[in-house]
């Protein structure tokens, strides 16, 4: 899927939480569709198909039913109900931050506006020079990935954590 969209990332997540790790960290990856992002950031793919269609497909391959994402909003615009992650994805994500986080010293941030957390285009993101954990959305307004994902939750998880 990657090789056809012409993307790379560092690191994807399976449906059963295993981490995958595609690329070095010190080469940048195709993922956000911005340059500086790409050049500035570390890739997480997680494999969700989104669209509730497939709930079908992850119950016949023995998965089970993905939790369904209803009311979700990024940039500033309701998104259609999606296939969220299984619990044991979010678990490996944030392992997978946590390492980032000792490993190479990545602040345990979230981009915000005003004190709050940003559900759209942040600046720092576009520009490179955000240091911390974002979403796709972050980057670009084409894009909606990980709406629904609660990344000051999580990341406090991280935090209580070490």
């Amino acid at each position: 899927v990657l090789k056809k969209r012409k993307l790379s990332v560092h690191f994807c997540i399976d449906n059963d939480g295993t981490i995958y790790q595609l690329l070095d960290t010190q080469h940048g990856a195709w993922h956000c569709s911005q340059r500086a992002g790409n050049q500035n950031s570390i890739g997480i793919e997680i494999s969700n198909a989104f669209y509730p269609k497939y709930q079908e497909w992850y119950v016949k391959n023995g998965f089970g039913e993905r939790p369904l994402i209803k009311g979700a909003m990024v940039h500033s615009r309701k998104v259609q109900d999606f296939t969220g992650f299984y619990p044991i994805q979010l678990e490996a994500l944030k392992k997978l931050w946590k390492a980032l986080h000792v490993g190479l010293d990545i602040p345990l941030e979230y981009p915000q506006v005003n004190g709050s957390f940003c559900e759209t285009v942040h600046s720092a993101c576009v520009n490179g020079t955000f240091r911390g954990f974002n979403n796709h959305y972050n980057y670009t307004r084409g894009k909606m990935d990980c709406a629904g994902l609660d990344l000051p939750g999580m990341l406090m998880d991280v935090k209580h954590d070490l």
